[in-house]
C-alpha cells in the first residue's frame, strides 16, 4: 500500500531546545528535530500494561550523604544515565543556572 502524504502542519520549537539539538545531536532542520523527539518518544514511552503494580518493591534505603558546603562555580558532572534530549536539557538547565549565579 502506498504511503499516505499528511498535509504539512506548522510547528514551533524553542530557540534554546533547537540550539541544544543542533550542538548535541547534529540536528538542523525542524523536520530532524521532529522526527528525533519522536523516535524517541517511542523508545521511551511507558508500556501500555501496567504489569510492574504486580511486582513486589525489594529496594533496600540508601543512607543520603550529608550535604556539605557548596563551592563557587564549581563544575557539576552530569547524571550517569542520561543520554539524547534527557541530557541536552539538563545541559540547558545548568547553563541557566550558572548565568543566575
Amino acid at each position: 500500500m502506498a504511503k499516505e502524504k499528511n498535509k504539512p502542519v506548522p510547528v514551533r520549537f524553542d530557540l534554546k531546545l533547537m540550539e541544544l539539538l543542533k550542538e548535541e545531536e547534529k540536528i538542523d532542520t525542524p523536520q530532524q528535530a521532529l522526527n528525533f523527539l519522536a523516535k524517541f518518544w517511542e523508545d521511551h514511552r511507558p508500556p501500555k500494561d501496567d504489569f510492574l503494580n504486580d511486582l513486589k518493591d525489594v529496594t533496600v534505603p540508601v543512607a543520603v550523604p550529608v550535604a556539605t558546603k557548596k563551592k563557587e562555580h564549581q563544575p557539576v558532572a552530569h547524571p550517569s544515565g542520561l543520554s539524547g534530549i534527557d541530557l541536552s536539557i539538563w545541559k540547558a538547565e545548568q547553563k541557566e543556572k550558572n548565568k543566575g549565579d
